[in-house]
């Protein structure tokens, strides 16, 4: 008996011991994503290249990361995650990531604090990747990270990555990336296990399926030739669901048919996320005219993106996409920044949470069978900043961390709030 609590007494100091190693009482992190994204347009240019990447997968590449790219994408990720902070810092030679994620526990909050050095050379080559207090050196954290990731998605995904990147030079100012050609890569990403198994998932795609036919021959009718709102399509859409859930789950019912809306009036490739679906990606069915929302095509887009968006990650995910996105456009060549986009973005993402909350699924369902107008679940854009581009925005809001942005936010959050589907009251 007194072998078993030593053993366990030696196994608890253990575990101790590496959990204080493990866990900081502060981030290592700590800049402001506001300053970071400031530059988010620079990333489009970054975006053009990994396409071209993705189209022509069987020739080599050459990948150019500007540091300023590196700080957008590194403060999408703490918009994304409020509980994440992240940071890039190049040098000649070498580049240093680093990643603060806060736990909150009942007595304090606590940071694993994580720190990777990448050197330049073939390959990709760490000289260390360190975890709280622990330092462990590069080509093992490497393998070990290799191992866990083909594990963990029954693929060779991890290995295939590795080898995609043949040579790694980095400046203060750029990191550049000679690639392999990308075709192997994209199979074993392809290859990747879903839990498509799942009986949730089966029953998930067969309905989605089913909203999908519905939808294609809602407009086959035809739909009422003039009316080309969003709103024709999703109020007799969240009938069908509503009749469904008699005898079913209404939020499935409602995931189901919000991701059918995406895929048939959003873009049909929202449909290779759900994973293989009972028809061919080149039979399912698709709008043929262009759903609005406010008289405009763009906001409807939006609007069913940060729906799908949501539906496939999450919420916070989904908004901050949205503000990246417009970020992006007030480069030259953009569109400029448009809290009107926003307010799209904003509201698809809050129709999509309340569809799948077990507590509001059926009130959602209620409120857009009976009410056939966009006013139901859509905002007025009513004299919300459209085409800003870097100078104006800097000029009346700063950065989106102010004051004044955040009362921008506040307006398009407040009539939101004010919609129909937002009344939750019994």
């Amino acid at each position: 008996m007194r072998k078993t609590f030593t053993a366990l007494g030696l196994a608890a100091a253990l575990i101790l011991l590496l959990f204080i190693l493990l866990f900081d009482l502060s981030p290592s992190v700590d800049v402001a994503s506001s300053k970071q994204v400031d530059k988010a347009d620079s990333v489009n240019a970054l975006l053009e290249q990994i396409t071209v990447v993705v189209r022509e997968r069987n020739a080599p590449h050459q990948l150019s990361v500007k540091l300023e790219q590196a700080h957008s994408l590194a403060g999408f990720l703490q918009r994304a995650h409020a509980q994440a902070k992240a940071d890039v810092a190049f040098e000649q030679n070498k580049a240093l990531l680093q990643l603060s994620y806060q736990f909150t526990t009942f007595v304090t909050n606590l940071y694993l604090n994580l720190e990777v050095q990448v050197l330049n050379g073939k390959g990709v080559n760490l000289a260390y990747v360190k975890i709280g207090s622990i330092s462990i050196p590069g080509g093992l954290a490497l393998k070990l990270t290799q191992w866990l990731a083909n594990t963990y998605t029954d693929s060779e995904v991890a290995t295939e990555a590795i080898a995609l990147v043949k040579e790694v030079d980095i400046t203060p100012q750029r990191a550049l990336l000679d690639l392999a050609p990308s075709a192997t890569f994209f199979l074993a990403l392809k290859s990747i296990r879903t839990g498509e198994d799942d009986p949730r998932t089966v029953l998930l795609k067969r309905q989605l399926v089913h909203y999908l036919r519905f939808l294609d021959a809602l407009e086959q009718a035809p739909l009422n030739a003039a009316n080309h709102s969003l709103s024709a399509y999703l109020h007799p859409l969240m009938q069908e669901a509503q009749r469904l859930s008699i005898s079913s789950d209404a939020v499935l019912q409602n995931e189901a048919a919000l991701l059918a809306l995406a895929i048939y009036a959003g873009n049909y490739r929202f449909s290779r996320m759900v994973g293989q679906l009972d028809i061919e990606v080149a039979d399912i069915p698709t709008s043929k005219r262009a759903p609005v929302l406010a008289a405009r095509q763009d906001l409807s887009l939006h609007f069913l993106y940060s729906a799908a968006i949501k539906l496939l990650s999450e919420q916070d995910i989904s908004i901050a996409v949205g503000e990246f996105k417009e970020l992006m456009d007030r480069g030259a060549g953009g569109s400029g920044y448009s809290f009107a986009d926003l307010a799209a973005d904003l509201s698809g993402a809050h129709l999509a949470a309340l569809a799948v909350n077990p507590q509001y699924a059926s009130h959602v369902q209620s409120v857009l069978s009976a009410n056939a107008s966009e006013q139901a679940f859509f905002p007025s854009v009513d004299g919300l900043d459209e085409g800003l581009n870097a100078q104006a925005f800097a000029s009346k809001y700063q950065a989106v961390d102010s004051v004044a942005y955040q009362q921008a936010v506040d307006v398009i959050n407040q009539r939101i709030g004010e919609l129909d589907v937002s009344n939750l009251s019994p």
